[in-house]
C-alpha cells in the first residue's frame, strides 16, 4: 500500500472555515496540503470570468501535484466548480475523499472514502493508493 503524502482540499467558498480545519488536521499528519485561494471567497469578493478561468487552471495544477483530493461537502453539498475538480481528479487516478457523503449521485460513484473532518487523523492514515485501485476494479 502506498501512503498518501499530498492532498488538495476542494471546497465551496461557503465552507472555507471547515476547509481550514481540514487543512490543519492534514498538515498535522505531515501531509503537503494545497488549498483553495481563501482570498477569493465568492461570498465577499466578485470573481469575474477571467479570474475564474485563471483560478480554475491554477487549482487543477494543484490537483496534478496531489495524491488525493479531500472534498468539503457540508450537508452533502459540493457545487459546480467542486464537481469539475472531482471529475478531473478521478480522471487523473487520484484518491477521492469526502468529508460527508455527497448529495449528487454522480459524485457518489467517484468517492473512495468518506472521512469526517473531525476523524481525519485516523481516517486518512488508513487509506492508500493500493486500496483505492482495488475499490475501483470491477
Amino acid at each position: 500500500m502506498s501512503v498518501l503524502t499530498s492532498v488538495t482540499i476542494c471546497s465551496s467558498s461557503k465552507f472555507y472555515d471547515t476547509a481550514r480545519e481540514a487543512e490543519a488536521a492534514l498538515r498535522a499528519l505531515g501531509m503537503t496540503v494545497y488549498t483553495p485561494r481563501y482570498d477569493y471567497n465568492e461570498q465577499f469578493v466578485t470573481v469575474d470570468e477571467p479570474d475564474k478561468a485563471r483560478l480554475t487552471h491554477e487549482f487543477l495544477a494543484k490537483i496534478d501535484r496531489s495524491d488525493a483530493v479531500f472534498v468539503i461537502a457540508n450537508d452533502g453539498y459540493a457545487g459546480a466548480s467542486v464537481c469539475i475538480e472531482v471529475g478531473y481528479a478521478a480522471g487523473q487516478g487520484k484518491t477521492i475523499l469526502f468529508s460527508e457523503q455527497p448529495a449528487e449521485l454522480a459524485l457518489r460513484a467517484l468517492v473512495d472514502a468518506v472521512v469526517p473532518v473531525d476523524a481525519i487523523t485516523d481516517g486518512v492514515r488508513s487509506i492508500g493508493h493500493a486500496d483505492v485501485a482495488a475499490r475501483r476494479s470491477p
